[in-house]
């Protein structure tokens, strides 16, 4: 028992200092409080998220007595974002650890090892779900619910227990893709095709139910029908807490609990001997006599990059989907063309589309850090970049311009499309173009610089890199920050001079931040580079 807690304080603080800043600092309390930061976002975005939903679904089914359904929808919407944020946790922390080898061979059991990674997954499902649940029920009493402190003390206890079925269903899927993968000679790629499938299945329920209660007016009477079988786990929390019921949280409990168990069971039981079958190699035997091609070292470099991008599910998903929103909503645009017309014809011109364009594109582009992890993804090889015959301004070039390749058709058919469905003039089309671009470049090199600053070259998976490295998290809001500067001072400042003088304006300065990155990476990046 001892050295099962023991592991699992490892593994937790493992988790809480997966943000800390440095590479070589282990144990200090800022390491901690980055670690911190990161459950804190999540709780922030839990927060967020329920609170304007809640209360506006509250705002709607109050007047129809129908506030109970506050309590069905939420928790919805808390799994459902709590599975997408776990299932790649899965596949590279349960599954996929780079450290496999080395606890595996410390004295502790697979047993113990599983069930402490699991707990990892399970506390971040739980603070998001608890941060979730909270503003529901704060909702549900603003609004008239009845209760009072005894249906917020069951409420919660539905959280603990509600935690546990993304968590399970993390576990399977993770297991699915994993073992499908590695049977694959291109098991990178194909990961990321099948995390890509199952993320727009998931994407595409989430719409379909955030459709439906668009109008919870014409919806809200056949709802509660709607969730009997699948939804059950829901309904038994709702008469559980709206209701009092304890027989409905008993059987919530044993729902949610017991093939939970029973599959951390199983898995755990066969821990090891999974985790080495999916690590195996197979030799091929059918090697053939070719002519080998040759290509020059930034065509290497940049397959290399590429091939990393497109091979790593979590790095594409976490670091693209920006890109995928781009694309999906520049479509999106053209397809529906016709209601977006009328929608802009009830406004009667007032929308400045081309800035609100401006800045919907720049927003998401501001969510694509491809080189803000690139440096830390090269590991315990980075000593093969570093001994190559290529300089260093060669490989930052490599690196942000395969940031800049991935991003470039993403955002001539976003933008184009969105142009042509809202009808904006070619000039203005190409010069939202030319702002991406810029926009893009101070990303690929803001990225890069930070994570030349702030790598993370010992971190146990791909996974943790991606989504808890501090230099991810600094340009993600250095971005914001920078889009927050130049949308104030184009609507309170440059937009005097002219809606097509204002957008050069902010171009001219993300020209001039390009500059002056690239001008830091040749001087002190180069510096910090050969010190890494």
């Amino acid at each position: 028992m001892t050295k099962f807690l023991a592991l699992v304080s490892v593994n937790l603080r493992a988790t809480l200092n997966a943000m800390r800043f440095g590479a070589g600092r282990r144990g200090n309390r800022a390491g901690r409080l980055s670690g911190f930061g990161a459950l804190f976002l999540l709780a922030v975005l839990g927060l967020y998220i329920s609170g304007v939903y809640s209360f506006t679904f509250g705002s709607q089914l109050a007047p129809m007595g129908m506030i109970n359904l506050i309590i069905l929808i939420m928790p919805v919407i808390a799994v459902s974002f709590g599975l997408m944020f776990t299932v790649f946790a899965a596949q590279g922390v349960v599954f996929g650890g780079r450290d496999n080898d080395l606890m595996l061979s410390m004295p502790v059991s697979p047993f113990s090892l599983m069930l402490s990674r699991t707990l990892a997954l399970y506390v971040e499902n739980l603070v998001f779900t608890v941060f979730v649940l909270a503003p529901a029920g704060a909702a549900y009493l603003v609004f008239g619910g009845a209760g009072g402190a005894g249906f917020f003390v069951v409420l919660m206890i539905g959280a603990v227990l509600l935690s546990a079925l993304p968590t399970l269903f993390s576990l399977l899927i993770g297991f699915v893709l994993s073992w499908v993968s590695s049977r694959f000679l291109r098991r990178g790629i194909l990961s990321t095709l099948l995390y890509m499938v199952f993320f727009l299945l998931l994407m595409g329920v989430i719409m379909r139910l955030s459709f439906a209660m668009g109008d919870l007016s014409r919806y809200a009477a056949g709802l509660q029908g709607a969730f009997t079988g699948w939804g059950l786990p829901f309904l038994l929390l709702e008469q559980a807490a709206c209701e009092g019921n304890l027989l409905s949280l008993l059987a919530l409990t044993g729902l949610c609990l017991v093939p939970f168990l029973l599959v951390v069971w199983l898995f755990a039981g066969r821990y090891k001997k999974i985790v080495t079958s999916m690590g195996a190699r197979k030799a091929r035997s059918d090697y053939k006599l070719e002519r080998l091609s040759a290509s020059g070292h930034r065509a290497a470099l940049l397959k290399k990059e590429l091939k990393r991008f497109f091979g790593t599910p979590a790095y594409f998903i976490n670091a693209g989907f920006g890109l995928i929103l781009l694309l999906a909503s520049g479509v999106a645009c053209l397809v529906f063309r016709g209601q977006v017309r009328e929608f802009l014809a009830l406004t009667q011109g007032l929308l400045p589309v081309v800035p609100i364009l401006a800045l919907s594109m720049a927003f998401l582009l501001s969510t694509t850090e491809i080189t803000a992890s690139s440096i830390s993804l090269e590991g315990r090889q980075l000593w093969i970049l570093k001994e190559a015959p290529v300089s260093c301004g060669e490989i930052f070039l490599v690196k942000a311009g395969a940031q800049m390749l991935v991003t470039l058709p993403c955002l001539l058919v976003g933008v184009i499309c969105a142009a042509v469905a809202v009808g904006v003039d070619v000039g203005s089309t190409v010069l939202l173009l030319v702002l991406g671009l810029l926009f893009s470049g101070v990303m690929a090199q803001g990225g890069l610089l930070a994570n030349l600053f702030l790598p993370k070259l010992d971190a146990p998976n791909d996974t943790v890199v991606v989504k808890q490295s501090a230099s991810v998290l600094i340009v993600m809001f250095g971005a914001w920050g920078l889009l927050a500067a130049l949308g104030f001072g184009y609507f309170f400042l440059f937009s005097r001079l002219g809606e097509t003088a204002g957008l050069l304006i902010a171009a001219g300065i993300c020209a001039l931040l390009n500059l002056a990155l690239w001008r830091l990476l040749a001087t002190v990046g180069v510096k910090r580079f050969r010190d890494l």
